[in-house]
């Protein structure tokens, strides 16, 4: 088989494997009982709409272009549930920092979270087993048991260059102090270039390994900083809705916890930002 057909197997066996992951990490997102669950389920998620995006151009386009809408919808409602999880955690150990805090005023603002938190589980629980749900699921299987894409048309190392070099132009774009929202663009690029690199590991051998394992370690970085501001966008929510003054002194006291989180990060990405490029510059020659 030569290297074309192989990387139609490697396309293959990557959106067969997220697809076999988002089956198997179904039932426990529906159940919530461990929040690991909807974790893996949603990162499959969003690895196979990179994937499909990355090798669109070798499937017929408005068919990725549909299944990539769905795969849209099924993330951002799981994205909702991990963001109240992922912020819980956070908070019961930020809550815990302010002593100060009458234990009262602590169950009244946890009690909310969680509440915020059962209404997004149910719109899980409901997509979940939804017909819109099950169709998204026998379209994900007739593709993967289609044919390889076209031998000739599938260069995994130019594909994963691409999406370097987009990566790279987004950061190079970058104002002296960024926004929030313009560093959780260059995050999705950062995604994108790590998961196509991902499938052009084999092609490309150690450098793009090490290409690989770095961008995790960034992207985890920029992740941290994303959800800071998710956190201080919903605590602000909670600051704007005009509670007692205890209440009210705790949530500025939290904001100002993630606005140095945010702060921590943005610092953690610049530095690491120069290794990463290196390494991708040595992986995409």
């Amino acid at each position: 088989m030569g290297e074309g057909g192989a990387a139609g197997n490697r396309v293959l066996a990557a959106l067969r494997a997220q697809v076999g992951a988002i089956r198997r990490h179904a039932p426990g997102a529906r159940r919530g009982r461990d929040a690991e669950e909807l974790h893996h389920m949603r990162t499959a998620v969003r690895r196979l709409r990179a994937i499909l995006r990355a090798v669109r151009d070798v499937f017929d386009a408005a068919e990725i272009a549909r299944l990539r809408g769905e795969l849209r919808w099924l993330g951002s409602t799981l994205g909702a549930a991990r963001d109240a999880d992922v912020l819980r955690a956070h908070l019961r150990g930020a809550f815990a920092a302010l002593g100060r805090v009458d234990a009262a005023t602590v169950r009244r603002l946890r009690g909310r979270l969680d509440a915020e938190g059962r209404q997004a589980r149910a719109r899980v629980v409901a997509a979940l087993a939804s017909p819109r749900y099950r169709a998204l699921l026998a379209d994900l299987a007739a593709i993967t048991r289609g044919r390889p894409p076209a031998a000739g048309d599938l260069a995994l190392a130019e594909i994963a260059a691409k999406q370097f070099k987009k990566l790279r132009r987004a950061v190079k774009a970058l104002p002296r102090q960024p926004s929030d929202r313009e560093l959780h663009a260059v995050r999705i690029k950062l995604k994108r270039a790590r998961y196509a690199g991902e499938l052009a590991e084999a092609e490309a051998g150690p450098r793009a390994e090490k290409f690989v394992h770095k961008a995790a370690r960034v992207q985890d970085i920029l992740g941290e900083h994303q959800d800071a501001v998710v956190a201080e966008r919903r605590l602000r929510a909670l600051l704007r809705g005009g509670r007692g003054p205890a209440a009210r002194a705790a949530l500025r006291g939290l904001l100002e916890r993630q606005r140095r989180r945010r702060e921590e990060s943005r610092a953690e990405f610049r530095r690491q930002w120069p290794k990463l490029a290196r390494r991708g510059r040595k992986a995409w020659r």
